[in-house]
C-alpha cells in the first residue's frame, strides 16, 4: 500500500518529468498524468477503479471505489480551467463563481454532476491532469449542488504544496471516509495526521545495549522459562504458588466488582450450570465440590480469564494440596497450547499423548503383546470358546494366526484400546485416573470446542477425573451455539491471586536462582553471568516493598493477569528505556536504589520503542479521536468515569446497560459512530469489559466490527488510565505524538524540534499538549457532572514540577 510520504515523493517525481508546454488529448492526459496521480500518488489500487464504465450509453472516465464512491471526469490537458482569483488558504472556492468565470470548467462540473446523479455517487472530481476540482454532487441539506463549494488544486505543484490535504481528501481512504464533506464545512480535511507521521522512521526500535540484552535473556530464563524445567517445577510451586481469589488492597476497583469477576456471563432467563469459585484451603486435597463432579463422570471445568492461574491451580493440586491423590494416580497432563499447535486432529493428538505418557511415566507399553494378552484376557477366553477354539489342539498355528488377527482388529480402534488399557491397569493397581487438558484457551474457538467434547468423553467413558481449562468468552459462545450436547452441573471459576504477592515470590525465587541457591544443573552455565541480574532484582524487590505505588501500578495495569504481570516485570528488567547500567552501578557502589514509578510507566508506555506505539504498548491513548471533533478527546475518559461512578446506572456486578451508556453519551453531543468506536477500542485494550467477555474483530480496512454486547463495566486497567495516567507528564509526553491536534496553530507549535528526545523538549511539548486539551475542554458544550477534566489534569501537576526541577538542576550544573 502506498503511504502518504511515498505518494508525495511520486508526485514530485511526476512534476519533474512532465513537459511544461505539452498539449495532450484526453486519452493521453489520462494515461500520462491522471493514472499516475491516482495510482502512484494517491494510493488507489487498480482493482478499486473502473474506467470507461458505460450506463445508458454514457461513459464515465473513472469510477473510484467498489462500491463506487466518486466519479472523476477527465478533460484534455490543453483545456485549462479558469479559477476565480482569491482562492483561500483552505483551498475552498464557491461553485457559482467557478461556473460563471469559465465555460469549460462549468461544462465539466455539470457533466460530472449528471453522471454522479444518475449513478448514485456523492463525490465528483473534474480534472485536466494538472488541475482538480472536487465537490459534493449530491446533497441532503437542502442546498443546491451548484450553490455549494468546491476544493480546488490549481496545479500539480499546488497539490504538492498541500499534499497532506490532497491525501486526506482524494486518497482511497480519504474518499471512503468522505473527508471532503467535513473539509467543505470546516476548512479542515477531517482528522489531521498525528505528529508521529512527521517523525523520522517512526516507530523506531530502541536497540538494547549488551547489558540490557543480557538482563532480558536472564530475566526471561529465571522468571518465565525456568518453571517449564521438570527438575524445578515441584520446588517452584512449593515456594511460589499463591491461592487464587485473594482481593488486592491495591486495586482501584470496588470490592463488589472484584468479587463479581465472572458475574453476568449469562442472562438470567437462560439455563446455565452453577458457577462457583473454586475453594482453596491448605491441605484441602480435592474439595467436595470437585469430587462430586468427578464421581458423576463430568469434566471439572476451570473457568478463568487469560493468565489468572488455571494451570497453576492444577499443578499446585499435584505438588501440594492433593499430592497424595496425584502420587497414587495415573496422571496424564496434556498441553493443548504449544505442544498441540501443529496437530491437525486434536483427538488423535490427545490419544497419542496418553499413549506416550503411559509408556514414559508408568512403563506401560500398550502395544506389548504380553500386556495386550492381560488386558484382553476375557476376549481371548471368549475367542477360545468360539469357532476357532476347535483348532487350538488340531491346528495351533492357525489358531494363533486367527487369535492375532482378532487382537489386531480390536487394538486398531485406538480410543477404545487405550480406554481398555488404562482402565484395566487402573483397576489392577487400584489407581485413580486423572487427566488434565490444559491451555485449550490459548487456541482458537473450534479447538476449544473440541477440547470440551474430548473432556466429556474421557470423564464419562474412561472413568477418569478430567480437568479442562477454558476462558469465559469461549464457554459463553459454546453455550449459545448449542455445539455441545451436555454441560457440567458446575463450573469452577479461578480468580487471580494478589499480584503483589505473586511478583514478590517470583522475584525472590529468581534472585535465589541468580545467586546460585537453587540447585539445578540446567542453569549452572549461566550463574557466572547472573551477578548484574541479582543486583537489579534486589533493587526491584526493595523498591516494590517500599513504594506501594509500584504494586498499585502492577496490580491494576495488568488487570489480574498473572502472566502479563510477570511478562511486564521481565520486559522492564531488560527494557532499553530503563537505565539498567545506572541502577546496577549504584547498587554495586551504595547497595541501594529505589526505582521510581515514572520508570515503570515509561517502560509500560513505550516498551522497546523510542515513542509510543499503539500497536505494541500495553497502554491506550484515551485522547485519540475518530472524527474532527475536539470534544471527542474526552469521550473515552467520560465513558470510564461513568462506569467507575457508583449509581443506579450500574447493576450489582458493576455493569452498565449498553443502551443506557449510549443515551448518556448522546446527551453530551457524541454521535453513535463516535461512541461505538470508543467502546470497541476500549474493550480490545481491556480498559472496559463486556458482560459476555467478547472482543471485536478487525475488517480488511482495520475497522473494529461486531455486535454491541448488552452491557459494559470498567476494568482495573481502565481505572488506572482514568485515575492515575490521564494527567501525568510521562503519559501526556507519550500521547502527544499519537493524538490528532485539531488546532492548526497549536499543531504548528508542537512541530518545533519534534524529533528531539531531550527532556526540556519533551517538557515543552507536554505543556503545549496539556494547554491544547484544556482549551478543548473549555470549548466543549455540555459537560457531565461525574467527570471534571480541570480537576483531574491538575492532579498531575506534581509530575510536571518534578521534571521542571530536574531540567533546572541540569541547567545550573
Amino acid at each position: 500500500m502506498t503511504t502518504l510520504a511515498e505518494g508525495e515523493a511520486s508526485l514530485r517525481s511526476l512534476i519533474s518529468k512532465l513537459e511544461l508546454d505539452s498539449d495532450m488529448n484526453e486519452a493521453q492526459t489520462r494515461f500520462h498524468i491522471i493514472d499516475k496521480v491516482l495510482f502512484n500518488c494517491l494510493g488507489w489500487s487498480r482493482d478499486e477503479v473502473e474506467v470507461e464504465k458505460s450506463e445508458q450509453r454514457k461513459f464515465t472516465d473513472y469510477e473510484l471505489g467498489k462500491p463506487r464512491l466518486a466519479i472523476l471526469e477527465a478533460k484534455r490537458e490543453g483545456k485549462t480551467f479558469e479559477i476565480p482569483a482569491g482562492l483561500s488558504k483552505t483551498l475552498i472556492s464557491d461553485l457559482p463563481s467557478i461556473i460563471k468565470i469559465d465555460a469549460d470548467s462549468s461544462s465539466a462540473i455539470k457533466q460530472a454532476q449528471e453522471y454522479c446523479s444518475q449513478r448514485g455517487v456523492a463525490i465528483a472530481i473534474v480534472s485536466n491532469g494538472h488541475q482538480y476540482i472536487v465537490f459534493l454532487a449530491s446533497r441532503q441539506d437542502g442546498i443546491s449542488v451548484y450553490e455549494g463549494k468546491a476544493v480546488v488544486f490549481t496545479s500539480l505543484s499546488h497539490m504538492l504544496e498541500n499534499f497532506p490535504i490532497a491525501w486526506q481528501l482524494l486518497s482511497q481512504a480519504g474518499i471512503r471516509e468522505r473527508n471532503i464533506s467535513r473539509y467543505l464545512a470546516s476548512g479542515e480535511s477531517g482528522i489531521p495526521n498525528k505528529l508521529s507521521s512527521k517523525l523520522v522512521n517512526y516507530p523506531v526500535v530502541r536497540y538494547p545495549s549488551e547489558t540490557h540484552a543480557t538482563l532480558r535473556q536472564l530475566s526471561e530464563l529465571f522468571l518465565q522459562d525456568i518453571i517449564e524445567n521438570s527438575e524445578l517445577e515441584e520446588t517452584f510451586f512449593s515456594e511460589c504458588y499463591c491461592n487464587s481469589g485473594a482481593l488486592s488492597k491495591y486495586a482501584l476497583l470496588s470490592k463488589n466488582i472484584l468479587e463479581a469477576r465472572y458475574a453476568s456471563l449469562f442472562n438470567e432467563t437462560e439455563s446455565v450450570p452453577h458457577v462457583a469459585p473454586v475453594k482453596e484451603k491448605k491441605n484441602d486435597n480435592f474439595s467436595p465440590d470437585i469430587l462430586s463432579e468427578a464421581i458423576a463422570r463430568r469434566p471439572i471445568v476451570l473457568l478463568g480469564d487469560v493468565g489468572v492461574g488455571k494451570t497453576s491451580f492444577v499443578k499446585n493440586l499435584m505438588y501440594n494440596s492433593a499430592h497424595e491423590e496425584f502420587k497414587n494416580a495415573i496422571y496424564i497432563y496434556i498441553d493443548l497450547g504449544s505442544k498441540a499447535a501443529l496437530a491437525q486432529d486434536l483427538k488423535t493428538f490427545v490419544l497419542n499423548e496418553i499413549e506416550a505418557q503411559l509408556h514414559e511415566k508408568y512403563n506401560i507399553d500398550v502395544n506389548a503383546f504380553k500386556f495386550i494378552k492381560g488386558i484382553y484376557a476375557s476376549d481371548i477366553h471368549r475367542f477360545s470358546n468360539g469357532i476357532w477354539g476347535k483348532k487350538k489342539e488340531s491346528n495351533p498355528d492357525l489358531y494363533e494366526t486367527k487369535l492375532l488377527e482378532m487382537l489386531d482388529s480390536i487394538t486398531k480402534e485406538k480410543d477404545q484400546h487405550l480406554k481398555r488399557c488404562i482402565n484395566g491397569y487402573a483397576k489392577s493397581t487400584k489407581k485413580q485416573i486423572i487427566i488434565s487438558l490444559d491451555n485449550a484457551d490459548q487456541r482458537d474457538f473450534d479447538i476449544q470446542q473440541s477440547a470440551f467434547i474430548i473432556a466429556q468423553e474421557l470423564a464419562k467413558d474412561w472413568n477418569s477425573t478430567v480437568f479442562v481449562s477454558v476462558r469465559p468468552q469461549t464457554f459463553f459462545k459454546s453455550k449459545r451455539s448449542g455445539a455441545l450436547a451436555a454441560y457440567p452441573h458446575k463450573i469452577f471459576t479461578i480468580s487471580p491471586p494478589r499480584i503483589d504477592t505473586v511478583i514478590k515470590k517470583r522475584l525472590l525465587f529468581a534472585l535465589s536462582m541468580a545467586e546460585g541457591n537453587v540447585p539445578i544443573e540446567a542453569i549452572n552455565y549461566v550463574r557466572v553471568n547472573a551477578g548484574n541480574l541479582a543486583q537489579f532484582l534486589k533493587a526491584l524487590i526493595t523498591s516494590l516493598s517500599e513504594n506501594s505505588e509500584l504494586y498499585e501500578f502492577l496490580s491494576n495495569i495488568t488487570g489480574g493477569n498473572i502472566r502479563a504481570a510477570v511478562e511486564f516485570v521481565t520486559g522492564f528488567i531488560g527494557s532499553p528505556n530503563v537505565d539498567a547500567e545506572k541502577i546496577i552501578r549504584i547498587m554495586n557502589e551504595e547497595g541501594r536504589y529505589r526505582i521510581p514509578l515514572h520508570e515503570f510507566t515509561k517502560s509500560a508506555l513505550l516498551g522497546d520503542y523510542s515513542h509510543y506505539n499503539p500497536d505494541t504498548s500495553i497502554a491506550m491513548n484515551i485522547y485519540d479521536i475518530s472524527s474532527a471533533d475536539s470534544k471527542e478527546h474526552f469521550l473515552k475518559p467520560i465513558i470510564l468515569a461513568l462506569l467507575d461512578r457508583v449509581g443506579e446506572h450500574l447493576d450489582n456486578d458493576g455493569f452498565c446497560q449498553t443502551s443506557n451508556l449510549f443515551e448518556q453519551m448522546q446527551s453530551l453531543g457524541f454521535t453513535v459512530d463516535q461512541i461505538t468506536h470508543s467502546l470497541r477500542r476500549c474493550t480490545n485494550k481491556k480498559l472496559i469489559e463486556t458482560s459476555q467477555r467478547v472482543t471485536f474483530e478487525e475488517d480488511i480496512n482495520g475497522t473494529l466490527i461486531g455486535e454491541m454486547p448488552s452491557s459494559f463495566r470498567i476494568t482495573s486497567v481502565g481505572a488506572y488510565h482514568l485515575k492515575r495516567w490521564l494527567s501525568v507528564f510521562s503519559y501526556l509526553d507519550a500521547m502527544v505524538f499519537d493524538t490528532p491536534i485539531l488546532d492548526k496553530d497549536k499543531r504548528e507549535e508542537l512541530m518545533h524540534d519534534l524529533n528531539s528526545l531531550a527532556i526540556d523538549s519533551r517538557y515543552r511539548r507536554a505543556i503545549k499538549f496539556k494547554e491544547y486539551l484544556k482549551k478543548a475542554w473549555i470549548d466543549m458544550g455540555s459537560k457531565p457532572s461525574y467527570f471534571d477534566f480541570d480537576t483531574l489534569i491538575e492532579d498531575g501537576n506534581q509530575t510536571f514540577l518534578t521534571v521542571k526541577r530536574a531540567i533546572d538542576s541540569n541547567g545550573r550544573s
